[in-house]
């Protein structure tokens, strides 16, 4: 690998630490405050309807110049995202909203060149090699910060530990914008084709848009959606920084274990292994929602899920290359991601009316079956694309 994607293994393994002390915290922090469901699903959905706008703004700051500049803005909006939170204190909740915009738009110019340079910085040859190294490195970096912070916040007593939490993570993203200047990447030039930005492709692309689409329902809202339900019945953030050090852990080993083991003959065979584990890791939550169980979910769901996660990555990334359209890389990532946070928004919309129409805390019981099913839908359509697997 060339050493621009090594500095990009650092920046992510970096932000995967700083987003495993913080981010899982985060509702947390709002649902401490609020103790409403409704008031943290809109959070995410403002997430989710920020984040693919400002891929639009991203990609063309990326095209007037190159990814590594939309990539150094969203690190000093995610900075600012989090001096706000210190400098707001208690009363972040008033500014809920106003803080899921900011966090959205970071997301979103940080994720866009991310994605984009990955792609520019990785080939056929060793983008498998490339994936495993930064779901293993970013596993190992997520180990770390989340039972720190459950730590830090469970030895002090009101906002203090939050404090401390946040104001890490912020230094962290100062960091990280200064290790963004080593990036050395030639200027992209021209103009966002939007017709490829909001086409369907081919046939190829269309199979990956389906499958984005599908695992988008899943994707952040069960992670949000089970963070709460823990702390709910945990009541310690500790307890949760446990559960989430042991998933990291076993997420970085199966990250590691895909990229040594799985070979091109074997991808279906990981697709299927990874959706059919997923989806049978949430029933144990089904039953009930105690340690024992999340614990369970946790061990399962961290350990098949990069078997699926891994071919995605891969297979998005090598239909770009068939394509022969590697100088329209900025468009096939907003495409991406416009389903594929079309498919959390809408996913988030449906969490919103649940919660709306019918009281009973069981019901979300009933949403994670719902979320268990959609990585089983988005795999089958993974299964049937052709030449990249």
């Amino acid at each position: 690998m060339c050493k621009n994607a090594k500095v990009l293994l650092l920046v992510s393994a970096l932000f995967a630490f700083s987003m495993g002390l913080s981010n899982i915290f985060i509702n947390v922090f709002f649902w401490r405050e609020t103790n409403n469901f409704m008031v943290i699903a809109i959070y995410n959905l403002i997430i989710n309807i920020t984040t693919p706008i400002t891929f639009i703004v991203a990609a063309i700051l990326s095209k007037k110049k190159n990814g590594i500049w939309s990539l150094r803005l969203g690190l000093f909006i995610y900075a600012l995202f989090f001096a706000l939170i210190l400098y707001i204190g208690n009363k972040g909740t008033a500014y809920i909203y106003g803080l899921g915009l900011i966090d959205g738009i970071a997301a979103g110019f940080y994720w866009l060149p991310f994605n984009v340079l990955c792609c520019d910085f990785t080939s056929t040859n060793n983008r498998d090699t490339f994936n495993g190294l930064n779901g293993g490195l970013s596993g190992l970096a997520a180990i770390v910060g989340p039972i720190s912070a459950g730590f830090t916040i469970s030895r002090f007593s009101g906002l203090t530990g939050y404090r401390i939490v946040f104001t890490s993570t912020c230094i962290i993203f100062i960091v990280l914008v200064l290790i963004s200047t080593v990036f050395k990447c030639g200027d992209y030039s021209g103009s966002v084709d939007f017709k490829k930005a909001f086409g369907s492709n081919g046939e190829g692309w269309k199979t990956i848009r389906r499958a984005t689409f599908f695992w988008g329902f899943r994707d952040s809202v069960m992670v949000f959606l089970i963070n709460i339900l823990a702390i709910q019945t945990l009541k310690k953030e500790l307890t949760l920084g446990i559960i989430a050090l042991v998933a990291a852990l076993i997420t970085s080993i199966s990250y590691v274990l895909v990229q040594k083991i799985i070979k091109p003959p074997n991808r279906r065979k990981s697709i299927l292994f990874g959706i059919i584990g997923s989806f049978f890791a949430v029933w144990p939550l089904i039953i009930n929602i105690s340690f024992n169980t999340l614990l369970v979910y946790a061990i399962i769901d961290a350990f098949c899920l990069p078997f699926f996660m891994v071919q995605l990555s891969s297979a998005t990334f090598n239909v770009i290359d068939t394509h022969e359209d590697r100088d329209k890389r900025i468009e096939y990532m907003i495409n991406r991601d416009m389903v594929l946070n079309g498919g959390r928004a809408i996913s988030v919309s449906m969490l919103i009316l649940l919660l709306l129409f019918f009281k009973n805390p069981s019901t979300l019981k009933f949403y994670l079956i719902f979320l268990a099913i959609m990585p089983l839908i988005s795999g089958s359509i993974l299964r049937r694309i052709k030449g990249v697997l």
